[in-house]
């Protein structure tokens, strides 16, 4: 297979292309180039030459014909790319396809047609992206070129890429868990995990979860509040207000659980050493509610 692209300086469209493509199909040459002869006898060419056709493997979008998305963002060669051979990518994962879909690939099609994704704030400084980030990756100096660049920015793309589908595909399979382990609680306000998982936004997603315990990366066992539906930082229902900001001897005095290690400040979280004693916690947490 053949797969080409424009010549001369990258972005992070034709970059996430070729990084796609050449996961699928790693024996595949790539060629940089505009040359009209060059380009028709590639077998899949993006980002140049004018034409959209999945027929003949064309994605070029700088043309009327590449349309755009429902909400107007329009298609860079990334996207048209990703809605022929992201489901492939993601091993026909919807869920997964549609979640690099919408943070990742929506965003590089939107910074690439000259879209603005956001307004800056008061502070005045806007984030710094991963087009941006890739675009650091075009030459600074004599002694480095385009196409050696490129290949740089390829490998730096490929990995982003593959880690953002690993965790997502991570993720869900934790969010499917926790799902089946919630439906076999006997109180409906906390869970309880016998493993770490990722759980945040599932855990909102439970209109009656209160608290969730497990155990934590240190070797102690957490209980954490869950959030409410649109909220980052704040807490459905607290730990109880007399335990906040204390530690180990002087929580164990207040809550009466010996092996207590912490309570934050913002009573959103706390900890004991051993599972028993953050039930306990649990215990006493459910009864202020």
């Amino acid at each position: 297979m053949i797969i080409a692209t424009h010549d001369g300086k990258f972005h992070a469209d034709d970059v996430f292309g070729v990084a796609l493509l050449t996961t699928l199909h790693p024996d595949a040459e790539v060629v940089r180039t505009r040359d009209p002869e060059r380009l028709a006898q590639a077998d899949v060419v993006l980002d140049v030459g004018g034409v959209y056709d999945t027929a003949t493997l064309r994605f070029d979008h700088h043309q009327k014909t590449s349309g755009a998305r429902p909400s107007g963002i329009l298609f860079s060669a990334f996207g048209l790319l990703w809605q022929h051979y992201g489901f492939e990518y993601c091993g026909g994962d919807e869920r997964v396809h549609g979640k690099i879909d919408r943070r990742l690939v929506t965003a590089i099609d939107a910074v690439d047609n000259g879209q603005d994704l956001y307004a800056v704030s008061d502070f005045g400084t806007p984030p710094f992206d991963l087009s941006s980030t890739l675009g650091l990756f075009n030459p600074l100096g004599d002694d480095e070129t385009f196409d050696g660049q490129f290949q740089v920015a390829v490998e730096l793309a490929r990995t982003l890429l593959a880690r953002l589908r690993q965790q997502y595909v991570t993720a869900l399979a934790a969010e499917d868990e926790f799902k089946r382990i919630y439906a076999a609680s006997p109180d409906k306000r906390y869970v309880v995990l016998d493993r770490f998982m990722p759980h945040g936004s599932v855990a909102t997603a439970q209109p009656e979860l209160l608290f969730t315990v497990f155990p934590g990366a240190t070797g102690n066992w957490t209980i954490q509040t869950v959030r409410p539906e649109g909220s980052e930082f704040g807490s459905r229902k607290h730990l109880p207000a007399s335990w906040r900001g204390l530690n180990d001897a002087e929580l164990a005095a207040v809550t009466g659980v010996e092996d207590s290690v912490f309570c934050h400040k913002a009573g959103f979280i706390g900890a004991a050493r051993s599972r028993e004693g953050a039930l306990r916690l649990l215990e006493l947490a459910l009864a202020e509610v």
